[in-house]
């Protein structure tokens, strides 16, 4: 009977996480939309910027999607192993890319459907390889373990992001990586979202939905969500309307589920399938995850580089500004 409840437990999980991967693909797109139409934000002028968002109903219907996905992802942690649930968190760039095919009117590439059927497949080896005996949700983290890993982690996304946003004034190749710069910096404050998140779960998974939240109001934790949560949205919101989400969004997901399995799997004390068999489907899975957001994001910084020489035909494109505006353009 405990193998029947530890399943269930399991395959719920797995239902939130496809349903947080839905509503954050679906968000990222209408936000997307949203902020073509709006006038240039920056994260140094954060009131101006929450004032220009919060004024674009498009954009706080791509938000709504977004904190729905949250609170999906959310209970599958509480649910699910963070090694199950996570890289499906991150197969809703599969929809993010259908969407903004038929949505944004983006053409997608060969490569960029063999990386979608790499991701599918990848998905697939990971449901084969749930292993009812291990696969189940670990239980709280020290919080003085959790500020180890959020402080330093916190730190170096925000000297990321600004080394991205100076990377247009400068002529060093630097300023071609300012895209996938943008990512790794809104990844890893997303990143420690991700254990604040699990680490909310825990309570949940201890209390249930209504019994966890008079324990919730009274933990840092939630707060450590809440504070990288935000700050780690208004730096991807910069560089998504900045950078082409084509490349922004892969990178950030790769680098935001790949710190949350390495550092949260050891924090909360998860175990990986004992078995030869499930452990190999298991890593095959994650690894490629990986690999198809990994080209998604070197599919789309080539077409941005293309898509700027063919801009003006005949001029050189001397204005980091000028690339930057190229977005969702191939």
């Amino acid at each position: 009977m405990a193998d029947v409840s530890l399943d269930t437990h399991t395959s719920a999980g797995i239902a939130s996480a496809v349903m947080s991967a839905l509503l954050t693909g679906t968000g990222t797109v209408v936000e997307k939309v949203a902020l073509q139409r709006l006038p240039e934000i920056h994260a140094r002028h954060f009131w101006a910027m929450l004032r220009t968002l919060c004024a674009s109903p498009q954009w706080l219907w791509g938000c709504a999607c977004l904190l729905g996905g949250l609170l999906c992802q959310g209970l599958a942690l509480s649910l699910a192993p963070i090694s199950v649930a996570q890289p499906i968190f991150a197969s809703g760039i599969v929809l993010l890319l259908v969407l903004s095919h038929f949505v944004l009117h983006d053409r997608l590439r060969p490569v960029e459907w063999f990386a979608l059927a790499t991701i599918v497949v990848a998905l697939v080896l990971l449901g084969l390889s749930i292993d009812t005996r291990v696969d189940h949700a670990g239980g709280p983290a020290r919080l003085a373990y959790l500020l180890l890993a959020a402080i330093p982690t916190s730190a170096v996304g925000l000297a990321v992001f600004l080394v991205a946003d100076r990377a247009h004034r400068s002529r060093s190749r630097i300023r071609q990586l300012r895209g996938p710069l943008f990512g790794v910096a809104a990844g890893l404050l997303y990143g420690v979202a991700g254990l604040g998140l699990k680490s909310a779960a825990t309570f949940v998974q201890r209390w249930g939905l209504v019994g966890s939240i008079p324990h919730l109001v009274t933990s840092p934790d939630l707060y450590v969500l809440a504070v990288t949560m935000a700050t780690g949205l208004v730096l991807f919101q910069t560089g998504l309307q900045r950078c082409s989400a084509s490349v922004v969004s892969p990178v950030n997901i790769v680098t935001s589920t790949s710190y949350v399995i390495a550092v949260g799997t050891v924090l909360f004390n998860e175990h990986l399938p004992t078995s030869a068999g499930h452990l190999g489907l298991r890593i095959a899975g994650f690894a490629g995850v990986v690999v198809g957001l990994v080209t998604l994001a070197v599919a789309g910084g080539l077409a941005d580089k293309r898509a700027a020489g063919a801009d003006e035909p005949g001029q050189t494109v001397t204005s980091g500004d000028e690339v930057d505006h190229l977005k969702f353009s191939r």
